[in-house]
């Protein structure tokens, strides 16, 4: 059996986010909520704020599939 994610012997291997990592999780939520906001309370800066928000779609998927490279490389 292959040690997994509720191993406590294998804490020493994750990786928790840092500090950083936080406060842009953070930013990056707000800058979508602030565009989202924004989307509601003009025609004028929609199609701006939607461009907005699909950046940060665009930024979460390549941030997932960096994360995923990344784990892959560590275990092999």
């Amino acid at each position: 059996m292959e040690p997994g994610g509720d191993d406590p012997s294998n804490k020493k291997k994750r990786r928790y986010p840092s500090l950083f990592d936080l406060v842009r999780f953070a930013f990056f939520s707000g800058l979508t909520f602030l565009a989202a906001w924004m989307a509601g309370i003009g025609r004028a800066a929609y199609v701006l704020v939607m461009l907005v928000i699909a950046a940060a779609l665009a930024y979460a998927v390549l941030d997932l599939v960096d994360y995923e490279i990344v784990k892959r490389r560590r275990r092999g």
